[in-house]
């Protein structure tokens, strides 16, 4: 008898689910997309990070990189080897190079041995002093088998490589630039590198090293991206940094001592030549002196023969003295080398990038799934809680035939358990793999990250199952539990309706009595039913405002480029000259800027600074300029107040910092900072003013504040200009004639900010069409679910209104004009909460050198909700024809 009734248990069991398909399904999907956004943003991150670090644990990435202006030495290799923890110290070579007959420079390195490796693509390694391999970015534009050439420089004293033709062998894939098109300045071809090259060692011809790689040893078996490995290197950094401070001074004097050893002996060598010319010059005054006016012709001549050797001999003095002051003049112009310590982050750009994105990604999973799955509980209360009424004669019947209430209860949480677990298992396994290869394949098309390794992870995996079946469980429990508690004989009764009341609206009476009859029923229906009208505006409200804070993301992206590049800068490039410029450099430099091709520029002094920001691994660099002519900065550079648009002008009080940069630092009108320039000195700066800038750290002063900054005279050392044809192409032919003046250091091009800019709205924009799909599915089964419980539960009234000679038309608004109504109210409250959201996130998603656009567009919220009405209204034909396909006399005769 017990295990009949036990297989009659389970048949009940297996018929409410197919029973009921809609609603099983219903449950399904909501978990389904609660799990598949949840698990697949929380695995998305890490399994970017891990594709990254084992990437660079199989090359070996150093974990710091020294250069220097003047190459590293033997004292300066000494140097290194003798740093304590430094487990590996590896030296190489490198020279930036011109593609001949193009304006694309490449960065020639010398092949690694164990530090900072590369991988091989295609073909092979270089492996004599004639072979290269390529970037593998190239592999289509140079085949195997190729020769390709390069422009020497103009300087043989620069010139390091042997020859300047190579033998392509292989492409490769460098651990050192992982972004596809930022590789980094040079001062060759535009001023921008398009990528690099690999040679051997024997290709340079170089007394010095340029580039020193470092591994250490307690940061081996630490993952790059563990707090605890960033806290080490910038120890490291630290100590590496104190141990070359005065190395600068050093190299500087060994490199005079033997010039000036030579100048000296040259000079000593001038005066004993000087001395014996004069004592010859004398005597042969004494000779003219005694011959006197009756000397014999021949006398005369050996003494104008021995003058005229003098003169000879002066001549070549003078001469000497000349190159002399050249040498002296040259020995003075030396200057110090400049040695250059760079972390993981800081010289690799791309794989900051890549890590930031990552990061945003994990930003992401604390709030999109939580919306989720709050909203997957509230419709699964309401779905459990219409399940159990409608089942209230069956619970009777069980508890009256001696069921216990744990087998009653037994049936409905088989059919939570199922339908939710089914849902979790399917949300977590496309969420394990297709979101995060969609997330990395739009991150990774700026980058050259490949082959994502998918990882399971059994913690969100656990806990995605835990919440989804929780939500499903804990309502099953709930009602059941508070239905059981009646006898047998009220569960087999229907359950009484909820009676009508007075709402506090029939109390204003002149709106009520213009009130037709429908829109009163309406009206005190929405307070008759307050769980189910609560239900519905939530649950509206949470699917808005997840559309809301995913279209207000892509919105605060897309438009930085228009406002950084259309609004606030107005230039196309900075030109930036050497530190030392002479007159015949200058002299070229203004005929450039005199080109035809240049409608305006200024000239600025222009420096690059820094500043140690909390909590981060890199230096924040910050971009100053400098003007002595105030009034002209605004023809290139709008400043002005985000918030109130108001004008800021350059004025003796201080420095003008740009937005993103303040926010970073906490930094207010008033407060002082303290940055260091490129020779590790310190300049306090007081803030004068805070202006809106969304792409890259500045700093704006006037020429009073810059003197009195930097305790020095103001000189200009850079322009700012403007083009008459700004394309792409007319930059980088413009760039690459300012790179071929002597005096021309560095060119900036505005375009390589909008590549940085449209890579990171690609990768963001990708996932949030994801995310937004997501919240368009979830409005479809939220609004569903809730009206099809509505018409469920109110079938007998709606077969009477029927009845009563209702048009098909009327009955399906007399039902859903609430749901309308509710649709619309959920939609303004989810406005406030996608408001909300979109403020956290931007505050969790933004980069370090990039200000996000605060505050929702009207057009955002405008689209957001004719979705939300659009899927409401659409929902309403569905429920028409279901409304049509009434049995009105199987519904009226229903047990009451």
């Amino acid at each position: 008898m017990v295990s009949y009734a036990k297989k009659t248990l389970n048949k009940e069991i297996r018929r409410s689910i197919t029973g009921s398909l809609g609603r099983f399904i219903s449950i399904f999907s909501l978990m389904l997309l609660g799990t598949f956004a949840f698990v697949g943003l929380k695995v998305s991150g890490p399994d970017m990070r891990r594709t990254a670090e084992d990437f660079y644990a199989q090359h070996h990435l150093a974990d710091l990189t020294l250069t220097s202006t003047l190459g590293l030495d033997h004292s300066d290799q000494q140097l290194i080897n003798e740093t304590k923890g430094v487990k590996k110290a590896e030296f190489g070579y490198f020279q930036d190079l011109v593609i001949k007959g193009k304006e694309n420079s490449l960065r020639l390195f010398s092949k690694p041995d164990e530090l900072s490796t590369y991988e091989l693509m295609s073909g092979k390694l270089p492996q004599k002093d004639s072979e290269i391999a390529l970037d593998y970015l190239y592999d289509g534009q140079y085949k195997i088998g190729q020769t390709i050439d390069f422009t020497p420089p103009k300087s043989k004293d620069s010139d390091l490589i042997k020859n300047h033709s190579f033998k392509i062998v292989g492409f490769v894939k460098s651990s050192e630039y992982v972004d596809k098109s930022d590789f980094g300045s040079t001062t060759v071809g535009t001023g921008k590198l398009n990528g690099y090259a690999l040679v051997t060692k024997e290709a340079f011809d170089s007394d010095v090293y340029m580039i020193a790689r470092l591994s250490y040893k307690n940061l081996q078996n630490i993952s790059i991206f563990d707090s605890k490995y960033d806290s080490r290197l910038k120890t490291e950094q630290k100590t590496l940094e104190n141990t070359f401070k005065n190395q600068p001074e050093k190299r500087l004097a060994a490199l005079k001592t033997g010039p000036e050893k030579q100048i000296n002996e040259a000079k000593s060598q001038i005066v004993e030549e000087e001395n014996q010319l004069t004592q010859q010059e004398n005597q042969l005054i004494a000779q003219k002196n005694q011959i006197g006016e009756n000397a014999s012709a021949q006398a005369i001549e050996q003494i104008n023969a021995g003058q005229n050797q003098n003169n000879d001999g002066k001549e070549k003095i003078a001469k000497a003295k000349a190159e002399l002051a050249k040498q002296e003049t040259a020995l003075n112009q030396l200057e110090k080398p400049t040695y250059q310590i760079n972390n993981l982050k800081e010289g690799n750009p791309g794989y900051k990038t890549f890590l930031d994105d990552s990061t945003r990604i994990d930003s992401l999973s604390n709030i999109f799934p939580v919306v989720l799955f709050a909203i997957a509980l509230l419709v699964s209360l309401t779905t459990m809680t219409r399940f159990v009424e409608e089942e209230r004669g069956n619970l009777g019947l069980l508890k009256a035939l001696g069921y216990s209430n744990r087998d009653i209860r037994k049936k409905f949480m088989v059919y939570g358990l199922v339908s939710s677990g089914l849902g979790a298992l399917v949300g977590t396994i496309i969420g394990h793999t297709f979101l995060p290869i969609a997330v990395f394949n739009a991150y990774t098309a700026s980058s050259t990250f490949s082959n994502l390794r998918l990882t399971l992870s059994p913690l969100w995996t656990i806990v995605a199952f835990a919440i989804a079946i929780a939500c499903s469980l804990l309502p099953a429990y709930w009602v059941v539990r508070m239905e059981l508690k009646e006898v047998p004989a009220s569960l087999f009764l229907a359950k009484v309706p909820k009676a009508g009341s007075r709402i506090l609206l029939e109390k204003i009476n002149f709106i009520w009595k213009r009130m037709s009859f429908t829109y009163k029923v309406t009206a005190r229906n929405l307070f008759r039913y307050k769980k189910r009208m609560l239900m519905t505006i939530f649950g509206v409200a949470g699917c808005t405002a997840l559309l809301v804070m995913g279209f207000g993301i892509r919105d605060s992206i897309s438009g930085l480029s228009n406002k950084q590049f259309g609004q606030i800068l107005h230039y196309d490039m900075i030109t930036i000259e050497k530190n030392k410029v002479n007159d015949k450099e200058k002299e070229e430099i203004d005929k450039e800027l005199a080109s035809s091709e240049i409608e305006n520029y200024l000239p600025i002094a222009f420096e690059n600074l820094t500043k140690e920001a909390s909590g981060k691994l890199e230096k924040q660099e910050v971009n100053l300029i400098a003007t002595n002519r105030s009034d002209d900065l605004s023809k290139y550079i709008s400043l002005k107040s985000r918030k109130n648009s108001q004008k800021i002008e350059l004025n003796n009080s201080g420095a003008v910092l740009s937005e993103k940069f303040a926010e970073l630092l906490d930094l207010k009108v008033g407060d002082s900072l303290t940055l260091k320039d490129s020779e590790n000195q310190p300049h306090k700066i007081k803030v004068a003013a805070i202006t809106e800038m969304y792409m890259g750290h500045y700093i704006f002063m006037n020429q009073s504040v810059y003197q009195k900054v930097f305790k020095k005279d103001f000189v200009a050392n850079a322009q700012l200009i403007k083009l008459k044809n700004a394309s792409t192409n007319n930059i980088q032919k413009m760039s690459a004639q300012f790179m071929q003046e002597d005096g021309i250091q560095a060119v900036s091009q505005n375009s390589d900010l909008k590549k940085v800019i449209e890579s990171f709205m690609y990768g963001i924009n990708s996932v949030m069409i994801v995310l937004i799909s997501c919240a368009i599915l979830l409005a479809i089964v939220v609004i569903y679910n809730l009206t099809n419980i509505n018409v469920s539960e109110r079938i007998r009234e709606l077969a009477t209104i029927k009845v009563l000679g209702f048009y098909d038309r009327e009955v399906t608004l007399y039902i859903y004009r609430e749901t309308i109504l509710l649709s619309f109210l959920g939609i303004l409250v989810g406005f406030g909460l996608g408001d909300y959201f979109h403020q956290v996130i931007m505050n969790q998603l933004s980069a370090d050198q990039i200000m996000f656009a605060p505050g929702l567009l009207w057009t955002n919220l405008l689209l957001s909700a004719a979705i939300t009405f659009a899927t409401t209204l659409l929902l309403a034909i569905v429920v028409h024809f279901k409304l049509k396909a009434v049995d009105m006399l199987g519904a009226l005769k229903s047990v009451d």
